[in-house]
C-alpha cells in the first residue's frame, strides 16, 4: 500500500501518515511496527473508530497479505453457533449439521489473519478453547477427537474494559493477557485526512478507478462532526469514488452529503477568507470580554485603542 500514489491532489504527503493528531500517528507508527510479528494484538475504543480498519491495514502490511483476512463479530452470532462457526464441524456432528460438514473460520483464516470483533462478548465457555487457538496454534472441530494444527494471527477488538471484565469474573484472566500482548489504543474519530485517504486508496484499487482528492476537499471533511462515526466517512468516500470523475472537490463532495451533514459542514466551513476571520474576531473578542469585562482591558490585550475595542465588543458581546 506504501507504493501507491498519494491520492491528495498537489500534495506529496504520504497518504496514511499524513495527520494533524499525533495520537493517530503513533497508532499508525506502531502497527507498522508490529505488522510483521505474529504477537496476538488487542484493538481498543469506541464503537466505529475503525477498529477493524486497523487490523485490516496490519494484516495489509504483513507477510500474510497474500493469504485470507477473515473476521467474526462475536456479538453478532448466537452463542450456539458460535462454535460451529469459529471451529467447524465433522460430519454428523450435530441435529441440522451439514451432511459434508463444515471448515470454521479458524481454519479458513489458516496462514492469514482471524479478526474477532467485540471479544468482550465471547461466552466464557468459548473464551477457554480460543486461549487453547493462542497457546497452542491447534483446535479441535466439533464432533471430533484429534486436533488439527493452524497457523493463524489473532487480532482481537472491543470497546469494553476487559480488565474490569476479568475482575467481574467475565473474562478468563489468562486469556486477556494473552490477547493483551500488544494493546493499540484507538482515539477517537477526530483525524480524518489518514482514515479518509485510505477508504480513497481501498475503493479506488477495488473498482479500477483512479480518483485523488483536492486539500480543500478534505479540510471540508476535517470539519464536519461525523456522527455516523467511521461507516459513515467510508460510506461517503465509496460513493464519492464512483460519481466524481475521478476527482473529488469541494463542489463534488457537498453534492453528496446528505441535507442535515450538508447543513452541518455549511455551517462550519466559512464562505470565505473574509468570514472565516470575522468568526476568529468575534470568538478572540467574546471570550476576552467575557473574562476581563472591561474594554481597556480588551483593548490592551488586543493592542487597539479603546474605542475600537468598544465597538468590537458592542458588535459581538451583550453588553449588561
Amino acid at each position: 500500500m506504501n507504493n501507491i500514489q498519494s491520492p491528495i491532489l498537489q500534495s506529496g504527503r504520504d497518504p496514511l501518515f499524513t495527520s494533524s493528531n499525533g495520537t493517530m500517528q503513533r497508532v499508525l507508527q506502531l502497527c507498522q511496527k508490529i505488522s510483521n510479528v505474529d504477537s496476538t494484538v488487542l484493538i481498543l475504543g469506541e464503537s466505529g473508530t475503525g477498529k477493524s480498519v486497523l487490523a485490516q491495514y496490519i494484516h495489509n502490511l504483513s507477510s500474510r497479505k497474500q493469504r485470507p483476512f477473515l473476521t467474526i463479530n462475536c456479538a453478532s452470532i448466537p452463542e450456539s453457533l458460535l462454535e460451529s462457526e469459529l471451529f467447524g464441524y465433522s460430519v454428523g456432528a450435530f441435529t441440522g449439521a451439514l451432511k459434508h460438514g463444515k471448515i470454521g473460520l479458524i481454519e479458513a483464516a489458516n496462514h492469514g489473519t482471524l479478526f474477532l470483533d467485540e471479544i468482550g462478548e465471547l461466552p466464557l465457555q468459548m473464551q477457554a478453547k480460543l486461549l487453547h487457538v493462542i497457546q497452542h496454534q491447534e483446535y479441535i472441530p466439533l464432533g471430533e477427537i484429534k486436533p488439527k494444527k493452524v497457523n493463524v494471527r489473532i487480532i482481537a477488538a472491543t470497546n469494553r474494559d476487559l480488565y474490569e471484565m476479568v475482575i467481574k469474573k467475565q473474562l478468563r484472566e489468562d486469556l486477556y493477557y494473552r490477547l493483551n500482548v500488544i494493546d493499540i489504543k484507538v482515539p477517537s474519530l477526530r483525524d480524518i485526512i489518514p482514515l479518509a485517504t485510505f477508504f480513497l486508496l481501498k475503493n479506488s484499487s477495488r473498482f479500477g478507478i483512479s480518483c485523488k482528492i483536492t486539500e480543500e476537499a478534505l479540510h471540508l471533511l476535517e470539519t464536519y462532526s461525523w456522527p455516523g462515526n467511521i461507516r459513515q466517512l467510508e460510506n461517503l468516500i465509496e460513493k464519492l469514488v464512483v460519481a466524481a470523475d475521478h476527482l473529488i472537490d469541494v463542489q463534488n463532495l457537498m453534492e453528496h452529503f446528505n441535507p442535515v451533514a450538508k447543513a452541518s459542514v455549511s455551517q462550519a466551513f466559512p464562505s470565505s477568507l473574509e468570514a472565516a476571520m470575522e468568526e476568529v474576531e468575534k470568538k478572540l473578542v467574546t471570550e476576552l470580554y467575557e473574562n476581563l469585562k472591561s474594554s481597556r482591558k480588551v483593548a490592551d490585550v488586543l493592542k487597539v485603542s479603546q474605542t475600537k475595542a468598544y465597538r468590537l465588543i458592542r458588535k459581538y458581546c451583550t453588553l449588561s
